[in-house]
């Protein structure tokens, strides 16, 4: 049972407490008055659920995971124990703004004869990306305020539009309706729900204005995983919206995502090799990966995109080496350490 207007938030988290507890405190901070947010510590090791427990919020709920769940397990275990109506999941490193509940939420709840609430399957912003010092960098593409969601998928495949995964509001029985959070699309298996479960509608709707402060660091999945098994994970994502747009006699959309196909592959094989750049071997790592999978690497999506992006990936790794040669104990404004990222 799902309680009506009410938006849970699941933070899923893995020995990253001083993150954590940032993230968590921009849950509780929101303007949007019905909220739970749910936070379940995979086993953690540091002293996470300590800090955790130190919050006093009858809108927080602390599960403590005995034996690891892993990333996807852990997902769903949040998605799975919501009480909301409505389902966004925040990764632990990041920051909602405080409006972003109330901003994401309208569409959903607040009549509009141009949008029918009911034909809405996901709402989303841009993001600001910036790393765990708050430092920004830039900021994602917004996509017009209303679009079927094929559209918005493809465009996203394309590079032109900007969600992250603590950036998107869905309704909680959409996202279980599809399967949830699966182990077959791997890390991938945010977009593997929320994709889906926003198919199951008609429409898409941007928020223009970034609610999210997304954090980039070299901490992340995306930094030490294997370009093919991600590439795996994307043929099945792809394969399953394709699935899902057939199911829904949407050939309109099924002939969107099966013509965007080659750009996802590029975008996610060029997701992970940007995150090598400047690093040992990264040319070589490149030259292997082009060998391979051509189809995926040799594409003008791919070029654009290395132009457009390999400057700003140069820019966060200068700024990472710059933290590197400082202090290792930099401390925030509520004087507790930044903890290094895993």
């Amino acid at each position: 049972m799902t309680v009506s207007g009410r938006v849970t938030i699941g933070i899923p988290t893995l020995n990253r407490s001083g993150l954590a507890l940032r993230a968590i405190r921009s849950a509780l901070s929101q303007t949007y008055s019905d909220v739970e947010v749910i936070v379940s510590d995979d086993a953690s090791t540091d002293d996470t659920v300590a800090r955790v427990q130190e919050i006093h919020d009858a809108r927080l709920v602390l599960f403590q995971q005995q034996r690891r769940l892993g990333l996807v397990g852990n997902f769903d275990f949040c998605l799975r124990h919501a009480t909301g109506e409505f389902f966004l999941l925040l990764g632990d490193d990041d920051v909602l703004l405080p409006t972003a509940i109330e901003r994401l939420s309208a569409p959903f709840l607040q009549p509009d004869l141009c949008i029918p609430p009911a034909s809405i399957g996901v709402v989303w912003s841009p993001c600001e990306i910036a790393d765990a010092t708050d430092s920004h960098f830039w900021t994602t593409q917004a996509g017009p305020h209303l679009e079927p969601v094929a559209s918005m998928l493809t465009a996203q495949f394309a590079g032109n539009r900007g969600p992250r995964l603590s950036s998107i509001l869905l309704r909680t029985q959409d996202a279980i309706a599809v399967g949830g959070y699966e182990n077959k699309y791997g890390d991938l298996c945010d977009i593997g729900n929320w994709a889906r479960a926003a198919l199951l509608h008609d429409y898409a709707v941007c928020i223009p204005d970034p609610l999210v402060q997304y954090t980039n660091h070299q901490g992340s999945t995306t930094s030490q995983s294997a370009v093919q098994q991600w590439q795996q994970w994307a043929q099945t994502v792809h394969a399953d919206l394709l699935a899902s747009a057939r199911a829904a006699n949407n050939t309109k959309a099924e002939r969107q995502l099966l013509d965007a196909k080659r750009n996802l592959l590029s975008g996610i094989t060029l997701t992970i090799l940007i995150q090598t750049i400047g690093k040992p071997g990264w040319i070589r790592n490149a030259l292997r990966e082009s060998l391979r999978s051509p189809g995926a690497f040799f594409t003008p999506y791919m070029f654009r995109r290395l132009l457009k992006d390999g400057r700003k990936v140069f820019t966060v790794r200068r700024n990472a080496e710059r933290r590197q040669q400082a202090p290792d104990r930099q401390t925030r404004p509520d004087s507790r350490p930044i903890e290094k990222v895993p």
